[in-house]
C-alpha cells in the first residue's frame, strides 16, 4: 500500500505540473555536442559509438516531444488546409523546407561518413547548424521556472519536491549545461588543432553572447533554432528590435555574464575530471602531484 500511495503521488505530480519539458530539451541540448563531435572531433566517435548516440537521442527526443505531438498535428492541419485552398504562402514554405530536408540529408551523408575535417559548403552548414542549436543547451538554465511552478502549484506533496522534483530539474540542469561546456571545448580542441589557439577565448566569448542572444529569444519571444531556417526574416527584424531596446538588452547581457561565469566554473570541473581520468589510466594519483 505504501509504494502503491508513493507511486500514486508521484503520477499525480507529473500529471499536473510536467509537460515532457525535461527530456525535450535536454534533446535539443544533445543536438549540439553531438554536432560538436562531428564536425570538430570526428576521429573519436566511432560507428558504434554513433548508432549509440542516435538510438539514445531519438528515444530521448520522441519521449519529449510526445506531449507536444497534439498541437504539432493540429499546426499540420492548418497547413493542410492552406494548401488545399491555394495559399502560395503556405506552398512556398513547404517548398523551402523540402529543399531544407534535402540539404540536411546531404549533410548528414557527409558529416557521418567523412574521415577527415575538410572544410567544403556542407561542413560549413553543418556548422551554421551546430551555432543555431547550440544556445538550447544553455537554455536550460531557465527551466527553472518548472521548478518554481511545481513548488508552488500547491498541488505537489513536500517530499516529492524534496526527493523527486528537486534533484531531476537539478540533474536535468547540470547534463544541459554540461553539453553546452563540451560542444564549446570540442570547437576549442579543433581550433588549437588546426593551429588558431589564440582565437579559442575569443569564439568563446562570442559564443557566449549569441547564446545569451538565443536564450533570450527562445524564453520571451518563444522563438525556436528552426525560425533560423523556416523565417530568417522575421528572426533578423526581431534580433535587431531586442538589441537596440534597453531591457532586452540588459537581460541579454546579464544572461552574457551569467554564462561566462558558469562557462568557466563548469570548463575547470570538465577539465579536472578530464586530467583525473589520464592520470588514473597511467597509475598515477592526483594525491602524489
Amino acid at each position: 500500500m505504501l509504494l502503491r500511495s508513493i507511486f500514486t503521488d508521484v503520477s499525480a505530480a507529473f500529471d499536473n505540473v510536467y509537460s515532457g519539458w525535461i527530456l525535450w530539451n535536454l534533446f535539443l541540448a544533445f543536438v549540439p555536442l553531438f554536432l560538436s563531435f562531428l564536425l570538430f572531433r570526428r576521429h573519436e566517435l566511432t560507428d558504434k559509438r554513433m548508432q549509440v548516440a542516435l538510438v539514445l537521442m531519438s528515444a530521448i527526443g520522441v519521449v519529449g516531444l510526445w506531449p507536444r505531438l497534439t498541437r504539432i498535428m493540429q499546426v499540420q492541419m492548418q497547413l493542410m488546409d492552406a494548401l488545399e485552398s491555394g495559399n502560395r504562402v503556405a506552398e512556398l514554405k513547404v517548398l523551402w523546407w523540402l529543399t531544407l530536408i534535402l540539404i540536411s540529408l546531404a549533410m548528414s551523408v557527409f558529416l557521418f561518413n567523412r574521415e577527415k575535417s575538410r572544410r567544403t559548403v556542407l561542413w560549413w552548414l553543418g556548422l551554421v547548424s551546430f551555432i543555431a542549436f547550440l544556445p538550447n543547451a544553455p537554455y536550460v538554465l531557465t527551466d527553472i521556472i518548472h521548478l518554481i511552478k511545481g513548488t508552488s502549484s500547491g498541488v505537489l506533496r513536500v517530499w516529492v519536491v524534496a526527493l523527486v522534483f528537486i534533484p531531476i530539474h537539478t540533474v536535468a540542469i547540470l547534463i544541459g549545461f554540461e553539453a553546452y561546456v563540451l560542444s564549446i571545448l570540442n570547437q576549442a580542441y579543433y581550433l588549437k588543432k588546426k593551429g588558431n589557439e589564440r582565437l579559442i577565448l575569443p569564439m568563446e566569448l562570442f559564443i557566449h553572447g549569441l547564446s545569451a542572444v538565443g536564450i533570450y529569444l527562445g524564453r520571451f519571444v518563444r522563438l525556436n533554432s528552426w525560425d533560423l531556417a523556416t523565417d530568417p526574416t522575421s528572426v533578423l527584424i526581431i534580433t535587431l528590435n531586442t538589441l537596440t531596446n534597453k531591457r532586452p538588452a540588459a537581460v541579454v547581457l546579464v544572461t552574457f555574464i551569467i554564462l561566462t561565469i558558469l562557462y568557466w566554473i563548469m570548463k575547470q570541473i570538465t577539465l579536472g575530471i578530464k586530467l583525473r581520468i589520464y592520470y588514473s589510466k597511467r597509475g598515477i594519483d592526483a594525491l602524489d602531484l
